[in-house]
């Protein structure tokens, strides 16, 4: 999965980590640059929840910012991004 720049149009790679839960549905991903440590505030994180075959995703403080650590993931708050 690669990264766009919304300004320049350039992209980058990046990490991807995935927790599941016990029915094997994704309920977190977290996305950051090669190499960052699950400790540092350079991730962006959502959430899944499921309702049937709806898949709804929220994000960690309602937006999709590099600014999260994903190991503090389930102590978020998510919510919906605006526009």
């Amino acid at each position: 999965m690669v990264s766009t720049d919304a300004y320049s149009g350039t992209t980058k790679p990046l990490r991807i980590k995935q927790d599941k839960d016990g029915t094997n549905r994704v309920r977190y991903i977290g996305e950051a640059q090669p190499g960052t440590l699950v400790t540092q505030s350079k991730w962006r994180i959502q959430k899944r929840t499921y309702s049937g075959n709806v898949i709804n995703i929220s994000w960690a403080n309602g937006d999709g910012n590099f600014d999260k650590r994903y190991d503090k993931r389930k102590d978020g708050t998510y919510t919906y991004a605006s526009d």
